[in-house]
């Protein structure tokens, strides 16, 4: 299932996503694959117990703290990446599905653009 809920911060032991706001892929999504595909696919997309969504709220401080956005959701493109839904939380970023990545990607790059960091000290200033 999803690796993220389940790492763990060593000096709390809680999810590293506790005290985050976050999205994940849907239990509505999920389960609408599962029953559009379950007559030729089996089990393939219900392989663990519960759903992404149930499981990462699980791992959140407040239920709450998971955000599902818009119910009907609409494949982003790069010319629009906006019709994608992301949450962001500080320096995390999440998605919820494929045709939220143009917008996860857009997302990205404006928070990792958004860090201007100070040039590394010359070996002459720090006194090498």
């Amino acid at each position: 299932m999803c690796s993220w809920p389940r790492a763990k911060d060593p000096t709390t032991g809680r999810s590293v996503l506790h005290g985050r706001r976050t999205t994940a892929l849907t239990s509505l999504l999920e389960l609408t694959a599962w029953n559009l595909t379950r007559l030729w696919l089996g089990r393939y997309y219900r392989t663990y117990p519960a759903t992404v969504q149930a499981e990462v709220t699980a791992a959140l401080a407040e239920p709450g703290h998971f955000l599902a956005g818009p119910a009907l959701p609409v494949r982003d493109t790069a010319a629009r990446p906006r019709r994608g839904f992301t949450v962001q939380d500080g320096n995390y970023v999440s998605a919820r599905w494929p045709g939220d990545c143009h917008r996860l990607a857009a997302d990205y790059l404006a928070l990792v653009r958004s860090y201007r960091r100070s040039p590394a000290p010359s070996t002459a200033e720090s006194g090498h």
